[in-house]
């Protein structure tokens, strides 16, 4: 970035903007990300005019760098705790279950759809009962390099047999150099540390037909360059919103 638009975007604050040209057409870069990375994004004014000229100056300079066109890294997101709807979480999970109960009030008086049914939750887990019925939690696990994404709900088992959970999310971190996932067990169970076998189709198993070993660990797996929201609220000790 510093190559295309000057060194003047080192300075750029998370989710700051600043003006730019790149290849010769006006544009806004901001520094934000989905991974937790330091990311950036350029914003093309005119775009439908000069696409081809923002584009190709972009790989440009991107060349020495060994620059490659994807999408968003996926174990960098897993790694930073971030949810992918529809497979981390849908219409149906609870925030509490998805670690997004620091956004449920606790000093909003004014009612909002499901506030009876949040607020009785939380007290059920202040209480030390039981909320409800699984928890996302993270994993690392062994078998061989994940570098798929999972077109299944991977199963989780104590025994080896019997199903109690299962993999929303999983791939290899090559910085952390372990497969790492995302997925739920029953909220009894959610503690770090606890061990779990882990189903994975055979090109992933040491084993063809044997599960895997792993257990439960802290998210983020690893500090992120911009903490989300959920980071940066648990870092101040806050589990809920104002």
């Amino acid at each position: 970035m510093a190559d295309l638009v000057g060194d003047a975007v080192r300075d750029i604050p998370y989710y700051g903007l600043m003006e730019a040209k790149v290849g010769g057409r006006d544009c806004i870069i901001s520094q934000t990300g989905f991974t937790g990375e330091k990311g950036y994004e350029i914003y093309l004014k005119d775009a439908t005019k000069y696409a081809d000229d923002m584009w190709y100056a972009v790989l440009e300079a991107g060349k020495k760098h060994n620059l490659k066109v994807i999408a968003p890294a996926h174990h960098r997101r897993i790694a930073a705790g971030i949810l992918s709807w529809g497979q981390d979480l849908d219409a149906e999970t609870y925030p509490f279950q998805c670690n997004l109960g620091y956004q449920v009030p606790r000093k909003k008086t004014a009612d909002y759809i499901g506030k009876e049914a949040l607020e009785a939750m939380r007290a059920k887990m202040e209480a030390g009962e039981k909320p409800y019925s699984n928890q996302l939690v993270g994993f690392v696990l062994g078998g061989k390099q994940i570098e798929e994404y999972a077109p299944d709900f991977w199963l989780i088992s104590e025994d080896g047999s019997t199903p109690i959970g299962y993999l929303t999310s999983p791939w290899y971190s090559p910085e952390l150099e372990t497969n790492i996932a995302m997925g739920y067990v029953p909220y009894e169970k959610k503690d770090i540390g606890n061990k779990f076998k882990f189903h994975l189709p055979d090109e992933y198993c040491d084993t063809p037909g044997q599960p895997v070993d792993g257990e439960i660990v802290e998210m983020p797996f690893r500090p992120s360059v911009n903490p989300n929201a959920r980071e940066l609220a648990k870092s101040k000790g806050r589990d809920s919103a104002f």
